[in-house]
């Protein structure tokens, strides 16, 4: 069976579980599928796979848009692949520091405010390199940013890799015996919800682009979706609180939401 059909009938597989209030021999279980296949010691692993497919679908967006600035297209590709690269690193050097944990280059271990930091950095050293202003290469990335994200997403549902929520008895609840980090535990599958919010958010973003059209305004309208979005998912996935009540990516998240709000109101009120 080709990579696309097995990708394609897990996630349907996956989703028609839910609902099914029971634990045992659930169908979406023994669907997801951590590693595709393997050719001597190279190892396709689905997270990998929905991380590229993320990447490639943010640079032809982002390339899309550049053309219609009048701006060369090739920049959406340099863009996507250092953001990638950049907020890969990123994520895994905070999950290092944070928990002082190894493998480098494995699929579990990312910590999304890392990651953010990561890209921005990236992004700025290319924009910088191109000529381009930062706050034009900015709004470019939001809607790219939503739409890789939530495929990357797909990735973590898919390889059950400890992205899933806490215990839930909600009728969608799963479980993932066979994932990366295997739970038999039902669980908020996290990565769905996030997904679908960010595939939202993309949309509002691409058709916000005139609207919001000043260097840095749109990139704030991300600020806000993804701080929201992070927010409001931080309440039942697994981290700790560490103030407040509230865990590590909330407060980013709050502080990215107050970032936002600050670029759209000055932005929209020059």
């Amino acid at each position: 069976m080709s990579t696309p059909l097995m990708i394609g009938e897990a996630l349907a597989s996956e989703l028609s579980c839910l609902g099914d209030g029971t634990n045992d021999d659930r169908p979406g279980d023994r669907r997801v599928i951590p590693d595709l296949f393997s050719i001597g010691p190279f190892t396709l692993h689905s997270f990998g796979l929905m991380f590229a497919l993320g990447v490639i679908v943010a640079a032809y967006f982002m390339s899309r848009d550049l053309a219609g600035r009048g701006r060369d297209p090739a920049l959406g590709w340099e863009l996507a692949i250092a953001a990638a690269v950049g907020g890969f690193l990123g994520a895994r050097v905070d999950y290092l520091i944070e928990n002082g944990g190894s493998g480098l280059f494995s699929s579990t271990g990312l910590v999304w405010y890392g990651g953010v930091i990561g890209g921005a950095i990236a992004a700025w050293m290319v924009s910088a390199w191109r000529k381009v202003p930062i706050g034009v290469v900015a709004n470019v990335m939001a809607p790219a940013l939503a739409v890789g994200y939530a495929i990357g997403r797909l990735g973590c549902q898919l390889s059950g890799d400890g992205d899933y929520g806490s215990a839930s008895s909600l009728p969608w609840a799963m479980s993932y015996p066979d994932g990366t980090v295997p739970t038999t535990e039902l669980v908020h599958p996290t990565p769905i919800y996030e997904t679908t919010a960010m595939l939202v958010a993309f949309y509002v973003l691409w058709r916000w682009r005139s609207r919001f059209d000043r260097p840095w305004a749109l990139f704030g309208v991300w600020c806000i979706l993804a701080g929201v979005e992070r927010f409001l998912v931080e309440f039942v996935r697994r981290n700790e609180a560490v103030a407040a009540g509230l865990t590590t990516a909330q407060l980013f998240s709050l502080g990215l939401i107050v970032l936002g709000g600050v670029l759209v109101w000055t932005r929209s009120n020059r």
